[in-house]
C-alpha cells in the first residue's frame, strides 16, 4: 500500500510519470492544400480544355484540403474522354510538394524529451537495476509437497 501511495497515488509528491508517444513509420496520405488546387486549376485553364476547373470543390464535399488520391481520382475521372492531358495528371504530385499543406510533414523536436529511433542502441544503453528483493515476507503461504 505504501508502493502505491508514494509512487502511483495523484496527490503524491514523489509521484512520477512515464508517457509514451507512438510515431508511426507509415507515411501520411499527403493533402492538396489550397494553393496547389489554385496552381492546378491554373493549369487546366492554360491548357484550353472545356472543363470547369472550379466544381471539383463541390464533388468532393466541400473538403478543403482533399488527398492527392481523392483529387487526382477526380481529375482522372474528369479527364477521361481527353486526349493529352497527361502532364497535367503528372503535375499534382509536384504542385503538392511545391505548396504544402500548413502544418503537415515531421513533427518538431520538443525540449527535454527522449526521441527512441534505434531500438537496439536504446536498449543496449539501459542499466540494469538493482534487484530490490522481496517487498513483503509472506511466511503463511502453503509449502509445496514435491
Amino acid at each position: 500500500m505504501k508502493l502505491f501511495l508514494s509512487n502511483v497515488h495523484p496527490s503524491s509528491a514523489t509521484r512520477s510519470k512515464l508517457s509514451i508517444h507512438m510515431i508511426s513509420q507509415k507515411p501520411r496520405q499527403k493533402k492538396v492544400s489550397a494553393a496547389a488546387s489554385t496552381a492546378f486549376e491554373a493549369l487546366v485553364r492554360g491548357s484550353q480544355l472545356d472543363v470547369s476547373e472550379t466544381t471539383w470543390k463541390e464533388s468532393l464535399e466541400n473538403d478543403e484540403t482533399p488527398s492527392v488520391t481523392d483529387f487526382t481520382n477526380y481529375w482522372k475521372q474528369v479527364f477521361a474522354s481527353k486526349d493529352g492531358v497527361d502532364h497535367l495528371l503528372d503535375a499534382i504530385p509536384g504542385l503538392v510538394e511545391k505548396y504544402p499543406v500548413d502544418g503537415e510533414g515531421q513533427d518538431h523536436p520538443r525540449p527535454g524529451v527522449t526521441y527512441i529511433s534505434d531500438l537496439k542502441e536504446f536498449r543496449a544503453s539501459l542499466k540494469r537495476s538493482v534487484d530490490p528483493g522481496p517487498m513483503v515476507q509472506w511466511g503463511d503461504l502453503p509449502v509445496s509437497r514435491f
